[in-house]
This record gives structure tokens, sequence and C-alpha cells, in this order.
């Protein structure tokens, strides 16, 4: 089985807010990085198979695929998680989601599909995620 991770995105209002803040990232670190207190358990089963959710507003709204997985010791001596994530964000068919603490396992089975929407080409006729999800709920998309 496949599984994914699903995570609450603090402090972010859209999805365009996500890719700003993790370009602030890859230019500090060179690469997309999160990190977590706890490690998955389930870890061989989502570096490069699974995907990290983002919850935006009580939504799912996007995704980026896991490439990496690492135990890191922080400043103060802690253990952590470093997850390294794609650069590429992949809209999803926005999902509504409780709010949560930390990061969830997310199975196959439950995860929504993708958008035909590249988030990554900057093309201002993509449409809105309140748009998205009004289609979605209206039967047109």
């Amino acid at each position: 089985m496949i599984y994914h991770l699903k995570k609450l995105a603090v402090g972010i209002d859209t999805v365009e807010n996500l890719k700003i803040r993790q370009k602030i990232i890859f230019n500090e670190y060179n690469k997309i990085i999160h990190v977590t207190r706890n490690t998955p358990k389930k870890k061989d089963d989502l570096i490069k198979k699974g995907s990290m959710y983002w919850v935006i507003k009580r939504r799912v709204l996007v995704r980026q695929k896991i490439n990496n997985i690492s135990l890191i010791i922080r400043n103060d001596g802690s253990k952590g998680c470093e997850i390294e994530l794609d650069s590429e964000l992949i809209k999803v068919i926005p999902t509504p989601m409780r709010p949560f603490q930390g990061w969830r396992y997310y199975s196959s089975e439950d995860v929504p599909s993708d958008l035909s929407i590249n988030v990554n080409n900057d093309n201002e006729e993509a449409l809105t995620d309140e748009l998205n999800a009004e289609l979605i709920k209206l039967g047109l998309y």
C-alpha cells in the first residue's frame, strides 16, 4: 500500500502563499524541506512513492511528492525529522478537512484526485481554488 501525509499549512491562506514560502526555504537550504518533531514510521512507503497533501484554510488543495525523509538533531539537541519535497505543486480536487495537529497518514484510497492545472507555470488564466470548488460541487469539473 502507498501512504501519503497530510499537513496543515499553518499561516498560509492560498496555494500561491505556499509557493512563495517554499521559494524562500529553497533559497536558504537549496531544497524544499518541512521539519517536524515526529518521524513517520512508514517512511520507506512514503519516500519516492508518497506525497505531502497540504491543507489550506480547511481544504486539501495541493500536494507535493516526498523525495526523502531524514532524521535530524535540532539546535537544542532534540530529535526531529526533515521531509524533503519535490518542487512541483500539484493541485488536487479541493477536499474539506477538519483541523488536526502535526501530520497524519493519508491512505491512497482517501486522497483527492489531481486537477489538470499545473501550479508551477505562472498561467494567469488558471482558475481560483474557490471557483474550482464551486465547479466540482456543480459537477462541471
